[in-house]
């Protein structure tokens, strides 16, 4: 007989876990908004795909019109909604669902690509912000443009102290005039 009973609470255990399984591989679905709701965010949405999605999964926690004050590069998208998955989105979306609204997102909150910063002006904080540089790597070029200032970027292969493969790999942020 506890041979028997051990069965059926290891097959109710089995299936608990079962169920578990199942729903952590599903999103929640999150709270419902009314017609009213919804039809007061699509007023201030773009018409485009997704935003019906990015509605239901960014109104769980603020105002999905919030998106509309940002202008962001697509980078800048990403970034956002890899802290809300970090904050609890991916539990109401899945990763094709959250590539979807960050689709949207970037698509229709497009912001400006990062201002290129004059490695011949950059103060010390910008070289190493911007440009990628440590402390004492900004210290060296700004001793080095001081006496010599850069016409292109490849002209910081000369500067000791200074790795160039920073320089290259941010490019297409720096500038030399």
């Amino acid at each position: 007989m506890t041979g028997r009973l051990l069965g059926i609470g290891s097959a109710a255990v089995m299936i608990v876990v079962a169920v578990a399984l199942v729903q952590a591989q599903q999103p929640a679905q999150g709270r419902a908004f009314t017609p009213e709701e919804m039809a007061a965010y699509r007023a201030g949405l773009p018409d485009a795909p997704a935003r019906d999605l990015t509605i239901r999964v960014c109104g769980q926690c603020h105002e999905p019109t919030r998106a509309a004050s940002l202008r962001l590069t697509r980078q800048g998208w990403e970034d956002v909604i890899q802290k809300m998955k970090g904050l609890g989105a991916s539990a109401l979306a899945s990763d094709a669902q959250l590539a979807e609204i960050t689709d949207y997102l970037s698509e229709n909150f497009k912001g400006e690509a990062p201002k290129p910063i004059n490695l011949n002006t950059a103060p010390a904080i910008d070289l190493e912000a911007v440009a990628g540089l440590l402390r004492k790597e900004a210290a060296a070029w700004i001793a080095y443009r001081a006496k010599t200032p850069c016409k292109a970027v490849d002209d910081l292969k000369k500067v000791e102290g200074v790795p160039f493969k920073k320089i290259d790999e941010r490019r297409d942020r720096l500038v030399c005039f």
